[in-house]
């Protein structure tokens, strides 16, 4: 039976320390840059809520104090946790540590992204394929014709521009999913832990793919902090004018 959407946890990594955006990220954790008068986490937890998704869990790690202070004004609104698991957790550990707060299943979405993801439709994909992972993926144009070719150099294969398929961030996991991996493989470091879960999850043939085709916006420089602006003024452009959507 299909689970309701809006009765489903949100976890939201808060923890990482943002090296490449120098030193916009030197007093605050990369979530709380201030972009558009708000942060990145106030127009995702405002989405969130909008959209009637309350259960929120926030996992936090560098100056996760300011994560808590910054959130604590949706604790009206929203069924607020926090889940601290060091600065130095990798994202699976993260997700570990605030499994007590989420049951079958959680939608993971890293704090530096904006999406306008329609969450029941990935969780009624989701329930439809049967398998314990979901990855959020989209579409995007290499700007490269890409060559196959053997070991003395006879070319096998010229694909010209093709579209391919990026991981964006999001995931819909089932905590069956966090039985098959081990207390290591959970402590490795960075994005190391749950690259091997999703490879395990591969090797078992449970985890699909969702194919998101609308407004996808993320940030890891300086530089890509600033595109976004011209990015969500067309969103929320399209979204408050009917004419425009």
């Amino acid at each position: 039976m299909t689970a309701a959407a809006n009765d489903l946890t949100i976890a939201i990594l808060c923890g990482g320390r943002g090296r490449r955006m120098g030193e916009l990220t030197s007093d605050v954790p990369k979530p709380l840059v201030s972009f558009r008068g708000e942060t990145i986490l106030d127009l995702k937890i405002q989405d969130y809520l909008r959209r009637g998704y309350r259960n929120l869990v926030l996992c936090i790690g560098y100056k996760g104090d300011l994560i808590r202070e910054a959130a604590e004004r949706y604790r009206g609104e929203a069924n607020l946790q926090f889940s601290d698991a060091g600065e130095q957790a990798g994202i699976l550990q993260r997700l570990w540590h605030a499994r007590q707060y989420w049951g079958e299943r959680v939608l993971m979405t890293y704090g530096d992204t904006f999406t306008d993801l329609d969450v029941q439709q990935l969780v009624d994909h989701h329930d439809r394929s049967g398998h314990r992972a979901t990855l959020v993926t989209a579409p995007i144009q290499n700007p490269f014709g890409l060559l196959e070719f053997e070991r003395n150099g006879t070319i096998t294969q010229f694909r010209e521009k093709p579209v391919l398929n990026y991981y964006i961030g999001q995931a819909l996991i089932e905590h069956s999913a966090l039985s098959l991996v081990s207390d290591e493989v959970i402590g490795l470091e960075d994005g190391r832990g749950l690259v091997t879960l999703f490879k395990i999850l591969i090797a078992f043939e449970a985890i699909g793919a969702y194919s998101h085709q609308g407004l996808d916006i993320t940030f890891n420089t300086q530089t890509e902090l600033a595109q976004m602006e011209e990015k969500f003024s067309g969103f929320f452009t399209a979204r408050e004018d009917p004419a425009k959507r």
